[in-house]
């Protein structure tokens, strides 16, 4: 079977981007500055090119495995450090007699799918709303459950009045 990897990559980001966006309100609940989090998600791609999440590591093996993981994975960590580490820390600037003896990893394959300034503001005022909807309904539940007492005990007084 051939892999469509044009069909794939989309679904991939969206199940990437669905997993961020559920539990946004439970990673670093503290907030803690300068910190950051790599996930290893885990795909299946069935026969028809549908993508299905099989689970997401917050430890991801990092093992140099194979040839294949052994040239990924170097630029992995090395991008990661772009782009959580050096807006921070900026690295030294090289003269240009030494700049020939670092590695190239300049390519930065990571690409956003979830940005916390932007999207986690929308997502707590969804929140806010669906929670304020979740209260207005148990108030409304906890009203007609009143009334149906009432109604109960109504019916209760009749029939001993009856009697």
């Amino acid at each position: 079977m051939k892999i469509d990897f044009d069909k794939i990559y989309p679904q991939m980001k969206k199940l990437a981007t669905d997993t961020i966006k559920a539990t946004y309100m439970q990673i670093d609940p503290n907030n803690n500055q300068y910190t950051f989090e790599l996930f290893g998600y885990d795909f299946m791609v069935d026969e028809n090119q549908k993508v299905w999440l099989i689970e997401v590591n917050t430890n991801p093996c990092l093992e140099l495995s194979s040839s294949l993981l052994s040239r990924m994975i170097p630029a992995l960590v090395e991008n990661v450090v772009k782009v959580a580490i050096d807006p921070v820390f900026p690295a030294p600037e090289w003269s240009n007699s030494r700049k020939g003896q670092i590695p190239d990893f300049s390519e930065n394959k990571f690409e956003l799918v979830f940005n916390e300034s932007k999207d986690g503001d929308e997502l707590k005022e969804i929140l806010k709303q669906a929670n304020l909807k979740d209260i207005i309904r148990e108030e409304d539940e906890q009203e007609s459950g009143n009334e149906d007492d009432s109604d109960e005990e109504n019916v209760d007084e009749e029939e001993e009045e009856e009697e």
